[in-house]
């Protein structure tokens, strides 16, 4: 098909840093063969373009910009229309952005079952069989839980047959892949599309011996949070006190919430960063898009979808956070 792009000029891809931000990019750049095109995430945990970042954009001074899998706030957006025409292809809840071109068959009324994954939303719109990638984003998005999508298992299962692959590989390689953002190396994550690109099956990623190493460093500290304390704030409410250097958040609270399924829970983690404080919500929550941007309006970064909430908060405003939150669930 005839992409939207200019064919002239360099592009800035910027990704969500998990598997289905950097599957997505490479089923991209896999049809922009022949556009000169930069990979960018923001720093991880940030779902917004801080100031750091900004000055990374100026440089690299973008003809156009494409964003993938990131429900970024206006102001973010706005600044990167200075820079050109943006693309934005997405399946979260977010507001609809009036840039070139905003692809969201969610927010356009198709259902979250319809569209798992960025990666769905990019393989449909760009008229393509799935594959690989396609449904490597779904497995980093929903992992087990994909299970119970009967209209997406039936693609799932198509494609795992003509890989010769299972369901169990796969999260391997979604583990894999996720180690790089966990452990924090943001450079691997924004090179990790070109070398996706290039994988057309499991092995590729399963063979990687960086991965590996990443994957053994992060199970203990995973499973150390999970087996620790867990206490409860309200009822139906629970709340994970974290304390860990490595980006483990999302997957702490989403183990900890599909054990519970019918509790909410709440993780923060202030030892990530120096400076800020990461808060993720998991589970049946009925108002997500109230609290994203309830948060957003405050100021801070946050994004989430129907039934996620991730957010960054400054340290010192932890506490008053997470009793507001507490309130609103």
């Amino acid at each position: 098909m005839e992409l939207p792009f200019p064919t002239e000029g360099e592009g800035l891809l910027l990704h969500h840093w998990d598997t289905d931000g950097m599957s997505s990019a490479a089923l991209l750049l896999q049809a922009m063969e022949s556009t000169e095109v930069e990979t960018f995430t923001p720093s991880i945990g940030n779902y917004l373009i801080d100031e750091k970042d900004q000055k990374k954009i100026r440089k690299i001074n973008p003809d156009f910009v494409i964003v993938v899998d990131m429900a970024l706030p206006k102001d973010s957006i706005d600044f990167l229309k200075d820079f050109g025409s943006v693309f934005i292809f997405d399946h979260h809840l977010q507001d609809k952005h009036d840039v070139r071109l905003h692809h969201n068959p969610v927010i356009d009324g198709a259902t979250p079952k319809e569209y798992p994954s960025a990666t769905w939303v990019m393989t449909d719109y760009l008229d393509r069989k799935p594959d690989l990638l396609t449904i490597l984003g779904a497995f980093g998005d929903r992992e087990e839980k994909l299970k119970d999508n009967d209209v997406a298992m039936e693609t799932v299962d198509k494609v795992l047959e003509e890989l010769d692959s299972d369901f169990e590989e796969v999260l391997k390689c979604v583990e894999l892949l996720d180690s790089n953002y966990k452990i924090g190396e943001r450079e691997k994550v924004t090179r990790m599309p070109r070398f996706l690109s290039g994988v057309e099956k499991p092995e590729g990623i399963l063979s990687r011996e960086d991965l590996q190493e990443n994957k053994e460093k992060l199970k203990k500290a995973i499973e150390d949070e999970v087996e620790g304390s867990l206490n409860e704030v309200k009822e139906d409410v629970l709340h994970k006190e974290m304390d860990s250097p490595y980006n483990i958040i999302s997957t702490v609270a989403r183990r900890l919430a599909w054990a519970r399924e019918d509790k909410i829970v709440i993780a923060s983690n202030c030892n990530y960063d120096p400076d800020d404080c990461q808060i993720y919500i998991r589970g049946p929550i009925e108002n997500s898009e109230a609290i994203i941007q309830e948060m957003k309006d405050r100021g801070y970064s946050a994004g989430g979808k129907s039934d996620v909430v991730g957010m960054v908060v400054p340290q010192e405003d932890k506490e008053e956070v997470l009793e507001d939150l507490i309130e609103m669930l």
